[in-house]
């Protein structure tokens, strides 16, 4: 039998054709970007990678959305939209400046304590330093301090720092794991994000009580360094972070890492003793690829468009928001 079409029904069946193709298409863009399947929870758009990119896992853990993106050749690491660290030259940056400079300033060196460090990345420039005898490294997420240990391409670029017998890791709430032990340590180094309204949990972590308490675990000429990385952003949230420190009786000593010409970024640093500490006693005793004499002395010098801010007081304290409210105001403007 033969079946013959015209042309007219070619057309229609095309035309028909192509809106389902359209319907499907539009069914998957708003699934994947807008919908229950939207990588928006995972790679927030503004801090997604320039270029291509590729994720290559999605994980919810029970803290947050993770994801693990590969991008010209390395891995980030996201959480809830925003990234966290990756095996990139601003990492090292960043890790070398969190660390090398209260090193310098502790008295001892013996016993370390890291909050949020399960990528590894910090423990790894602590062990540089062969006085070293006991590194803690809490992170309340086990599947990061998985990644920091089991995942290939971090452990090679932490070099296995959370598998080194010197290194206890610890899955627990930093504060919870801080308030059940009498420990002391001889540098403290807090490296978390930023409370916000995604996480205002965090708030805890940075509050007037917490750094009470880190005062009474921090030996007499130990030293803690509390991460405030979005100096560029929010430089009112360093004057907080200083402020609550000052408040808690600590000497404060803030200072930065300017990348704004390479990776858009001013890393911002509150570094906290128990006696007051000038700039010209930083001397890094071990080689670094970032810190010259040169660089520490504009570090310690914070530039007048974030210095105009130092006069924001405010105390966090654990029953308000204060740090939160400063960041959801800065990146939720619209």
């Amino acid at each position: 039998m033969k079946i013959t079409i015209d042309i007219n029904q070619l057309y229609w069946i095309s035309i028909g054709a192509g809106l389902v193709l359209f319907v499907e298409a539009l069914g998957w863009l708003y699934w994947r970007y807008l919908g229950a399947g939207s990588i928006r929870d995972y790679v927030s758009e503004d801090e997604e990678p320039d270029g291509d990119y590729r994720i290559i896992r999605k994980i919810n853990s029970p803290f947050q959305k993770i994801a693990l993106v590969e991008s010209e050749g390395q891995v980030l690491f996201y959480g809830n939209g925003d990234l966290m660290f990756g095996t990139i030259e601003d990492e090292e940056i960043y890790a070398e400046a969190l660390i090398h400079v209260p090193m310098a300033l502790a008295g001892k060196r013996k016993r370390i304590l890291i909050i949020g460090g399960g990528g590894g990345i910090t423990t790894r420039e602590v062990l540089r330093y062969p006085d070293v005898k006991e590194i803690t490294t809490v992170d309340a997420d086990e599947m990061m301090m998985d990644f920091g240990k089991n995942y290939d391409a971090l452990v090679k670029f932490n070099e296995g720092a959370l598998n080194d017998p010197k290194v206890k890791t610890v899955i627990e709430d930093g504060r919870a794991f801080v308030e059940s032990t009498p420990e002391k340590w001889d540098a403290i180094f807090i490296d978390i994000p930023e409370p916000s309204e995604k996480c205002p949990s965090l708030r805890r972590l940075f509050s007037l009580e917490f750094f009470k308490i880190l005062k009474e675990r921090l030996e007499p000429d130990g030293v803690i360094n509390v991460s405030c990385p979005s100096l560029a952003n929010i430089p009112e949230y360093l004057w907080s972070v200083q402020a609550t420190l000052i408040a808690a009786g600590f000497h404060v000593l803030p200072y930065h890492f300017d990348v704004i010409v390479e990776y858009e970024e001013d890393y911002g640093f509150c570094m906290a003793t128990n006696r007051q500490v000038m700039a010209d006693e930083i001397s890094i005793p071990i080689p670094t690829r970032f810190l010259s004499p040169e660089r520490l002395q504009d570090m310690v010098h914070i530039p007048y468009n974030y210095a105009k801010w130092s006069s924001n007081n405010k105390i966090q304290t654990d029953n308000n928001m204060v740090l939160a409210e400063i960041v959801d105001e800065a990146f939720n403007d619209d």
